[in-house]
């Protein structure tokens, strides 16, 4: 969520400097925007304190179930500014928790970095990347430092969907709207 949130910063700014201005983005047309809302309201699920409650099976379903939603709604959008930069980092991150039994690998360098290190292998989504785990470099390979606000580690992938996001939002700021 916190990639969202710099991602929305980023594009709001962006926008602005290039002249846009924050009343366009409500002649941006999406098809099927319900699916983002149920992909992000099943990510607030497995990323809540219920999720351990539900169980490991549970979860690891309502999460790719989230990514199949962010995935069939990207389709439709597919030819608005931002929105393929955005599910390539989906398909990065989708792929990876699937080749890996529904868990994100993380490095044990990355997690150190962020002072996220945790007992166990597994931790919400998260899995201790070791010997068998497989595309490790789409994995959470990358951190913000623990001296840092919001210290966490992240993917390519969300680094690929923070950008969509910000260019997407960029972009209906500055486009010009159709009469």
């Amino acid at each position: 969520m916190l990639v969202l949130l710099v991602a929305l910063a980023v594009g709001l700014w962006a926008g602005a400097v290039a002249g846009g201005r924050l009343a366009n983005i409500q002649h941006l047309r999406l098809n099927q925007p319900w699916l983002v809302l149920a992909a992000l309201g099943l990510q607030l699920i497995v990323f809540s304190p219920l999720a351990p409650h539900l169980g490991a099976p549970t979860v690891v379903g309502l999460h790719l179930l989230s990514y199949a939603l962010l995935l069939a709604f990207a389709v439709p959008n597919r030819h608005i500014v931002g929105i393929l930069v955005t599910a390539t980092g989906m398909t990065c991150n989708a792929l990876v928790i699937v080749l890996n039994g529904g868990y994100m690998p993380a490095t044990r360098s990355a997690l150190r970095t962020a002072a996220q290190l945790y007992t166990g292998d597994t931790f919400g989504n998260s899995r201790l990347a070791d010997h068998g785990t497989r595309l490790l470099f789409l994995g959470d390979v990358l951190a913000v430092p623990h001296a840092l606000p919001f210290a966490n580690v992240f993917s390519i992938g969300d680094v690929l969907v923070a950008g969509g996001v910000a260019i997407l939002l960029a972009g209906a700021m500055t486009a010009q709207p159709q009469e």
